[in-house]
């Protein structure tokens, strides 16, 4: 398998939302939480940002802080900064952000520590450029946890590397593994919250079989779930958008629900000691 290139596949074109019907609702729920003591003037990054959509939207809900984004990816970036969006980006090499020691008050990190080649040295570099005190928030879902359904299936060597070749998952930590991770580069944790404990892991099968059978019909070595997702939105028209808006709405409501039950989708909060 040749490696993902997230030059080919980049996200966070869309825009974030707090819509029930939009699958970015209970993240951006999520966050906001985690910054809501921060004070005027705070500085606030995303890492790996993609082309913006969630720093996006958190700075036009507070528009009282001062928000960056950075992300490996030079079309992401490029793609980003067109929004003028009040966010300042930057290009980030794949260790190393482009930030002083204890620049930031918060930093949050949204479905990355599950792609990268060495997700401590990820951590490593929140913990340099968090101030102490500062927050950071993290969600990653954990495909070898015990409560996974890909885990599960990978048990019958069912959908093996979906996830590896659509979306680039190379890491499947548990819960236990991925918050004694973070703990050991010096953080303790504040909050830990659950999200798409059923329907939303039948859901996100679903959505990479699909795009499994569309890439070999297709002969593609790579698909954009983005962009397939949008692409169906056009062909099925406006029966499929409420079918989609329903389906997300009712993942949205089971992971507010269920939010303290654990399952294998971990949204987490911990302070710089």
């Amino acid at each position: 398998m040749s490696e993902f290139d997230y030059e080919k596949s980049i996200w966070g074109y869309g825009d974030a939302s707090l819509r029930l019907s939009s699958p970015t609702s209970f993240r951006l729920r999520q966050s906001l939480q985690a910054l809501s003591g921060l004070p005027a003037g705070a500085k606030v990054l995303e890492l790996g940002s993609g082309a913006g959509q969630f720093i996006r939207e958190i700075k036009r809900i507070r528009p009282d802080l001062n928000c960056y984004g950075c992300d490996i990816s030079q079309h992401a970036i490029n793609f980003a900064k067109k929004s003028n969006d009040g966010v300042i980006y930057d290009l980030s090499e794949e260790k190393r952000a482009p930030y002083d020691n204890n620049a930031f008050d918060a930093v949050l990190i949204y479905d990355v520590l599950e792609h990268v080649t060495d997700p401590g040295s990820i951590i490593a570099e929140v913990q340099r450029i968090l101030k102490v005190g500062g927050r950071f928030y993290s969600f990653v879902p954990c495909e070898g946890d015990s409560l996974s359904f890909w885990n599960f299936l990978r048990k019958f060597d069912i959908g093996t590397d979906l996830t590896k070749k659509y979306a680039g998952h190379i890491n499947r930590f548990s819960r236990k593994e991925l918050l004694k991770l973070v703990e050991s580069f010096g953080f303790t944790k504040d909050r830990i919250r659950y999200s798409e404990h059923v329907l939303g892991q039948l859901l996100g099968i679903a959505s990479f079989f699909s795009m499994g059978k569309f890439a070999k019909k297709n002969n593609l070595e790579q698909v954009n779930n983005e962009q397939f997702f949008y692409d169906l939105d056009k062909k099925g028209g406006g029966a499929f958008k409420l079918l989609k808006d329903i389906v997300n709405s009712l993942v949205a409501i089971e992971s507010i629900v269920f939010s303290r039950i654990p399952s294998p989708n971990v949204h987490l909060v911990v302070v710089k000691k």
